[in-house]
């Protein structure tokens, strides 16, 4: 059996830390991305969060690509986006409910308080920021992507491909850190190809799912600091 086959055979006995391996491992190749796709489409119950379906919608395959936009998004113009949310700028939040979405929606990549990843920027500085700037970074992250927080596609002579941030760089080596958080030092020989630099690692569409109140929410949590508020 091929390894796509063995995983969704064996998905639903899986711990989720397994998952979480298992998915990597799909991600890792083209044929075995492809696979995963066309399992999800033909009705398997595999959860993607928001950074492996961006990773697949702008994968450098063309037929991964193609697939994906197909099956996890449906094409939406982020200006009518954020018009649409924005009278959660008139709503008053509820930081209980914000910080449960933080931890369902952004913890992955996010560090707020003492939780979450440092894959993103760290949010515990956003507290000073206008609702109206958190909106707009929440439903269109291309729009003002920090330094440093660039994703990249690295493809290696072995078939395998890495998706992540570069976080250093010296003249035979690159180090990517993967939206894991897992580091990767790559030999630049072993390179087959490098795109992106153009978007960022968060990806459009994180709104998919959440209210107008959610995003009120979401957003008193981020200004309200890492100390509890009511």
């Amino acid at each position: 059996s091929s390894v796509p086959t063995i995983v969704m055979e064996a998905w639903l006995s899986m711990s989720p830390i397994t998952r979480t391996v298992a998915l990597e491992t799909l991600l890792s190749r083209e044929e075995w991305s492809f696979a995963l796709l066309e399992a999800i489409s033909q009705g398997a119950n595999i959860p993607l969060d928001a950074v492996q379906r961006g990773r697949l919608i702008r994968h450098p395959s063309k037929r991964v690509r193609n697939l994906a936009s197909k099956i996890l998004i449906s094409p939406t113009d982020r200006s009518q986006v954020i018009e649409k949310y924005q009278p959660a700028l008139q709503l008053e939040g509820n930081r209980r409910r914000g910080q449960d979405l933080f931890m369902k929606v952004c913890v992955v990549c996010h560090r707020q308080g003492s939780d979450g990843n440092e894959i993103g920027p760290d949010l515990n500085g956003v507290s000073s920021h206008p609702p109206d700037k958190l909106l707009t970074n929440i439903l269109a992250p291309n729009a003002d992507i920090q330094p440093g927080y660039h994703a990249y596609q690295s493809e290696l002579s072995d078939g395998t491909e890495i998706y992540g941030l570069i976080t250093t760089e010296t003249g035979n080596s690159i180090t990517m850190k993967s939206a894991d958080g897992s580091l990767h030092r790559i030999l630049r020989k072993d390179i087959q190809s490098l795109r992106g630099g153009s978007l960022s690692l968060m990806p459009e569409g994180l709104e998919e799912g959440l209210s107008v109140q959610d995003l009120a929410d979401l957003i008193f949590f981020l200004r309200s600091g890492s100390s509890p508020k009511n």
